[in-house]
């Protein structure tokens, strides 16, 4: 059996040990003096300021262990988190790059591959072998880091099946698995569960006995959920009955509706590679129930609804504010659930038609870093077997318990610590919930790089979303949902997982390349045109004359230069330039891929579609906010009245000065995409008109639309001394306007988006049919409600420049 010696290697240049000295508790130096100073950071400690009653449980625990081990010094670990898919991973791999990664990581289902396949852990039978051994040699080092001994092989036996004894029989496989970074040719164990949590529906009974509903009865089926969700849903009232998190993570809330059909996120292949494999029909019916809660239209005391479920990024504040009646949340192994069993009721995610039932399974799950030293090792190893073992369980739930949290904790514990007494307040429903989805847990996506298998997941529930399925029957929607299933995993394997062919990939290499010498050599000729019109501009100086002056000016320019050079330059050549070529890793050495990673970026449809969605910005932005300023400038300065000229000034310049948070939940309200929306309720008013008004105000909005494109195309012309380059850009602008609004235009007229605009003309005449629009949920008008707000807030500022140029213009040019 190979065991990893895995030294001590502190990995941190110049700058990185800077910051290393300044802020990390860890680094220190390997001895095997028994009672030395430990110190080690772990990830999920408690905040210092937090009351909570998990936090306060915590605590116990890290009292207790400081009580069996004084001489470890545990410290939490701090570091900022980056954006919003991967904040979960950016604290961590900012502070492993700098060589002051966490000793105890925190690693969930996603991660574990990828953390496996990165060498950030060691194999944790190894090393609870070390700390459980009888001879004390083998938690001893050299003068160099190393191991003086190792662990027999019956100890790393005996420890893997104590590590067993403490993991669900569903989360075996996603900790027990094969090293993927090929030092060893063994399974490991890598991680440790310290929480294990399943996927369940909470329901408010008050709400289901407002509308009718058994409050002890949860809906069991699909078909029940769907028509409770009817039954519950009322927008008129911000009463949802169910809520989903929108945009690129929406796979993740109706994952358990395509795992009840037995369809899997990824699954091994014949050779025992990972891929995607969620081109299942059973998946394809998942998502259009999923589409049914969302899209499909019904009748409710004589009015028609689109949907009876939402999508709103603020689910958890609504649910905690009473405005959703069912949610899809996680049921904790210990701590079931912090609510009253009298208003919420806890029960199984419903089955499918044929009675199969699935939900997700997870873990909170702790790792030892591989680049600690030895004694960091073995000391996060104790503190990880201590906070999962039974005294650390004890302590949580005495600490519950004597909180008096214990109606909530999980039955089986309260029996097994000598607390039955409580059983008969705490919920058997939520037990049996408990069990039923442990039963019927499916482990989160864990294989290889499915760290963002869910937002890969979400492209095509999010296409399905967006078509319209109520003109035809189920089975030609679900063939429709297989088609874009299979079309993403195809995306998915050959983008995410790399799964390319070797013919293929020569090809791509090919054009990387070419386009790689294009680029150099556009650039080499562009910075020689730069330098030959810089060199000739330049006066022409007498050296010998002006020497002492050159001199000077060159010793003034140094500092700077050298600073830019050495920040900006030197790192982009050495290291960005290196990184290019290089499979990179931050622990494992690099590997020389060549112009990889150049091919794998220029055939990813995402690269192009982002690229496409910049310059969509931009037209927009430049589209809609060039007029208004000018416009409005001209208004203000016909205005007949001082006292009228100050008041609309004022008027129009607020917006600028107001808060961001302040406009962005003010256009959040007038974006609403239900029925009680505001702007929603300004657009279904228009169908109350009757025939003849509904039908002047479409041909008087269609005619202020023309007047405006004559306006745009009429002025440049009529203008005879303006430039023919700014009357080009009129014209842009001009075009740019018209093209991006008229499909807005025509959603609002048709009600159905852009799927149903080539039939405009037909309802030009008669009464207005428009349903809400999801503006922010609706792909075609995403984009142009996000600038809105933007152009309005800053129409102010650029209007009172123009206006100040108006005012310098002389009377008589009038």
């Amino acid at each position: 059996m190979k065991v990893f010696p895995h030294p001590f290697r502190p990995r941190f240049g110049a700058a990185a040990l800077l910051l290393f000295l300044s802020v990390s508790p860890g680094g220190t130096v390997p001895s095997n003096a028994p009672d030395e100073v430990v110190e080690f950071v772990a990830q999920n400690l408690p905040a210092p300021a937090s009351t909570a009653i998990g936090a306060q449980a915590q605590r116990g625990v890290l009292r207790a262990f400081q009580n069996h081990y004084p001489h470890y010094l545990i410290k939490p670990f701090a570091m900022p988190r980056i954006g919003v898919d991967a904040a979960m991973d950016s604290g961590p791999l900012m502070a492993i790059s700098a060589g002051m990664g966490p000793h105890v990581i925190s690693v969930n289902f996603r991660q574990s591959a990828t953390y496996n396949e990165q060498g950030f852990l060691l194999p944790m039978e190894i090393l609870l072998a070390r700390v459980l051994s009888e001879n004390p040699v083998v938690r001893e080092t050299d003068g160099n880091g190393r191991w003086l001994a190792d662990p027999t092989a019956a100890e790393i036996e005996s420890a893997l099946l104590q590590l067993r004894q403490r993991v669900p029989e569903q989360v075996w496989p996603v900790v027990y698995r094969e090293d993927l970074t090929e030092r060893s040719d063994r399974n490991h164990v890598w991680t440790l569960p310290t929480s294990n949590l399943v996927r369940a529906l909470f329901y408010r009974k008050d709400h289901f006995q407002e509308a009718g509903l058994d409050p002890e009865r949860a809906p069991v089926t699909w078909d029940e959920l769907l028509e409770y969700s009817r039954i519950l849903h009322d927008p008129a009232r911000q009463r949802h009955a169910l809520v989903f998190t929108p945009g690129t993570t929406i796979s993740y809330g109706a994952y358990h509706f395509l795992v009840a059909s037995g369809a899997r996120a990824m699954k091994r292949n014949e050779s025992g590679d990972w891929e995607a494999a969620f081109a299942e029909r059973g998946a394809a019916e998942g998502i259009h129930f999923f589409w049914r809660l969302m899209r499909e239209s019904h009748e409710r005391n004589g009015a028609r609804m689109v949907g009876s479920a939402s999508l709103r990024p603020d689910g958890f504040p609504l649910w905690r504010r009473g405005q959703v009646s069912m949610r899809f949340a996680e049921l904790n192994e210990e701590m079931l659930a912090i609510a009253s069993p009298h208003l919420i009721g806890i029960a199984p995610v419903p089955a499918n038609a044929r009675g199969e039932r699935g939900g997700e399974l997870n873990a909170e799950m702790l790792g030892v870093f591989s680049d600690s030293s030895p004694r960091q090792q073995l000391a996060a190893m104790r503190y990880i077997w201590f906070v999962t073992g039974e005294e650390a369980q004890r302590i949580r739930t005495e600490t519950f318990v004597n909180r008096g949290y214990g109606q909530f904790v999980n039955p089986d514990l309260l029996e097994k610590f000598g607390y039955a007494r409580l059983l008969e307040r705490s919920s058997a429903d939520w037990r049996e919930a408990f069990q039923e989805a442990l039963t019927h847990g499916v482990p989160e996506p864990y294989g290889r790089n499915t760290q963002f298998i869910y937002r890969l997941m979400s492209v095509p529930i999010n296409q399905a979303l967006e078509r319209d399925y109520n003109q035809i029957s189920d089975t030609e929607a679900v063939d429709d949902i297989l088609h874009l299933l299979e079309r993403a995993v195809q995306e998915v394997n050959s983008v995410a997982l790399g799964i390319i062919p070797p013919e293929e990939m020569r090809n791509r290499r090919i054009v990387a390349s070419a386009l790689l010498a294009l680029l150099a050599g556009a650039f080499t000729l562009g910075i020689g045109s730069i330098w030959r019109s810089f060199g000739k501009a330049g006066p022409k100086v007498d050296w010998k004359k002006h020497r002492r002056n050159l001199l000077w000016g060159w010793a003034l320019l140094t500092p700077g230069f050298g600073l830019i050079l050495f920040w900006q330059y030197v790192p982009l050549v050495i290291g960005g330039f290196s990184i290019t070529f290089m499979d990179y890793r931050v622990i494992l050495d690099n590997t020389w891929v060549g112009v990889d990673n150049f091919a794998e970026i220029l055939h990813d449809q995402r690269f192009w579609q982002a690229l496409w969605r910049e310059f969509y910005f931009v037209a927009l932005t430049i589209g809609l906010g060039f007029w208004p300023p000018i416009l409005l400038a001209i208004l203000l300065q016909e205005v007949p009245t001082n006292f009228a000229k100050y008041f609309f000034r004022t008027v129009f310049y607020l917006p600028s000065v107001l808060i961001g948070i302040v406009v962005m939940f003010l256009w959040m309200q007038l974006f609403d995409p239900s029925p009680a929306g505001t702007l929603n309720q300004v657009l279904l008013a228009f169908n109350k008109l009757g025939p003849l008004p509904a039908t002047l105000i479409k041909w008087l909005l269609l005619s202020m639309w023309g007047s405006l494109i004559g306006v745009l195309i009429w002025l440049p012309i009529r203008l005879e001394e303006m430039p023919k380059g700014l009357k080009l850009c009129f014209w842009t602008a001009g075009a740019a306007f018209i093209a991006i609004t008229t499909v807005p235009l025509i959603a609002a007229f048709r009600g159905e988006g852009i799927a149903g605009g080539m039939e405009l003309v037909g309802t030009l005449w008669g009464r207005f049919e428009l349903e809400p629009l999801r503006w922010l949920q609706d792909p075609a008008l995403a984009m142009l409600c996000i600038v809105i707000p933007s152009v309005w807030a800053a129409s102010g500022p650029g209007c009172v420049i123009y206006l100040a140029g108006l005012k310098s213009v002389p009377d008589e040019l009038y």
